[in-house]
C-alpha cells in the first residue's frame, strides 16, 4: 500500500508552533501514523461540503486536527490543529 504525503497549511504550522513542544510532537507523530490508511482513524464532519469533505482527527483527549484528503494524488492536507473546544468554529 502506498503512503499519503502530509502537507501543512500555514495556519496548521502556526497552530503547531503555539502548542507546548511535547504535545506538538505527539500531534505530528499521530498524523504521520495515519499515512497508510487515514480513513480508519478519522471522522467526516457533517457540515462540510460533500465534494470536498473536511475530516476531524482526535489526538489525545484535547486536540483536534482538521484535515482534507486527496486520494487522487495521495495527499493529506492538515488545515488546523486546535484544542477541541475551539476547533470546529470555522467549519
Amino acid at each position: 500500500m502506498r503512503l499519503y504525503t502530509i502537507k501543512y497549511t500555514p495556519r496548521a504550522d502556526r497552530d503547531l508552533s503555539r502548542l507546548p513542544p511535547d504535545i506538538a510532537r505527539k500531534v505530528v507523530l499521530s498524523i504521520h501514523e495515519i499515512r497508510e490508511s487515514p480513513y480508519l482513524s478519522i471522522k467526516k464532519m457533517k457540515a462540510s461540503d460533500p465534494r470536498h469533505p473536511i475530516y476531524s482527527f482526535a489526538v489525545g483527549r484535547g486536540v483536534r486536527v482538521l484535515l482534507s484528503i486527496h486520494d487522487d494524488v495521495l495527499i493529506i492536507h492538515v488545515l488546523e490543529v486546535e484544542h477541541r473546544k475551539h476547533s470546529y468554529r470555522d467549519f
